[in-house]
Order: structure tokens, then sequence, then C-alpha cells
């Protein structure tokens, strides 16, 4: 019995001291941005031995897309420990766009964009970084689809639309004044509302879309 409380004490201190680092890398990225973001900065910040970094995370690449991942758990969990008590209804829909939307517009969102801007012309972050969207959406599209009355396929169009939008909504605040955002965040997530209200309207507008996009040719590639 000792033995075993000794080893759940060590995996205790073990998953403490990752935490601190997955934290500490987001807190870096948002603070500093991904380029100037060093492992040697992330173990400062989380007041932890340069050793102790390596142990857990062997480079800033792992260490920062373990850290996205820690972050949108986190989220993830919040969102359902909020959205279980809300009663079905039309309200339902404009609850789960501002849970969604606190989510976006924090620090997740912040480092996410950081880093896949830094992905851009780094070929290997950029391979880890698609390994790790593809993850992202899937449970993203698991999860919510457990909300939802929607075909997958349909679900999975509104929740790619909503989930553009609101990165896109999360970039535009890095540029805009608080006052000036704020308005804007507002009337953007009030159209978006109204959309997911229309489709309730209208249960075979997703249904057209879809037909319309398996109907039409194939788009020319775009290079980049």
């Amino acid at each position: 019995m000792a033995a075993g409380q000794r080893r759940r004490t060590q995996y205790q201190r073990s998953a403490a001291t990752r935490a601190r680092l997955l934290d500490a890398a987001i807190d870096c990225i948002v603070a500093h941005g991904y380029a100037r973001t060093t492992t040697t900065m992330i173990a400062r910040r989380a007041r932890l031995t340069r050793g102790a970094q390596l142990h857990h995370f062997g480079n800033r690449e792992q260490l920062v897309l373990a850290a996205i991942a820690h972050l949108f758990e986190r989220g993830r969990r919040e969102f359902a420990a909020a959205f279980k008590n809300v009663p079905p209804g039309p309200d339902q829909n404009d609850i789960a766009i501002d849970l969604s939307w606190k989510f976006f517009s924090g620090r997740l969102a912040t480092a996410w964009i950081e880093i896949m801007v830094a992905a851009r012309s780094d070929p290997r972050l950029k391979a880890a970084v698609q390994r790790r969207a593809a993850d992202l959406q899937r449970e993203v599209l698991e999860f919510g689809h457990s909300y939802s009355k929607l075909p997958l396929n349909e679900f999975a169009l509104s929740q790619a639309f909503e989930a553009a939008l609101m990165m896109g909504l999360a970039m535009m605040g890095m540029n805009l004044g608080a006052e000036q955002f704020a308005g804007a965040s507002a009337a953007i997530l009030g159209l978006l509302k109204e959309l997911i209200r229309s489709l309730a309207r209208d249960r075979g507008l997703l249904t057209r879309v879809l037909d319309r996009l398996a109907s039409a040719p194939a788009p020319a590639a775009v290079k980049r």
C-alpha cells in the first residue's frame, strides 16, 4: 500500500509539473508571440529547471502543441459543465454560441493563431500543426454533435462555418480597439445566431448547400 501511494504521489507530481509547463507555454505565446517564445523562457515562467522541461518535452514544438491540446481540453470541460444545465429551447443555441465565443476569444485562439502563422514557413511545424488541427477538428465534431439533432454531415458544415467565423473574428480583435471590437463582435455574433435560427426554420438549407457542393466541379488548387 505504501508503495502504491508513493507511485500515485509521483504521478500526481509529474502531472502537476506538466500542467505548469503547458500553462506557462500558453502564457509565453500570448505575451510574446510564438517566434519569441523559447523553452528556456517557458521553464523560467513555470519556475522549473531546464532539465525538468526536457524530461517532459524534448523540444518547443512538442511542448506548444501539447499546450494547445491541454487548453482545448480544459475549454471543452468548461463548456460541457456550463451547458449541461441549459434547458432545451430557442435560447439554447444562443447560449452555445456565447460559450463557444468565450472559448475562441480567449488564450486558446491567440496562441493557436500565433502557431498557425508560424507554421506557414516552417515545414516541420506545419506538418505537426496539420495533424493537431485534424485531431482537434474530429474531437470538436464528435463533442458538438452530441448536442445536435442535425445529421453529421450537416452539423459538420455548420460547425466549420462557426469555427471559421469565430477564428476570423478573433484575428480581427487583435487589431481593433476594445470598444470598436466589442461592437463589431456583438453584431457579427448576432448575425451568426440569426443564421442558426434560420436553420431551424428552413431545415433544407444545409442539405441544399451540400448538394450544390457535391454537383459542382472540383475547384482548382490554390498556390500558397
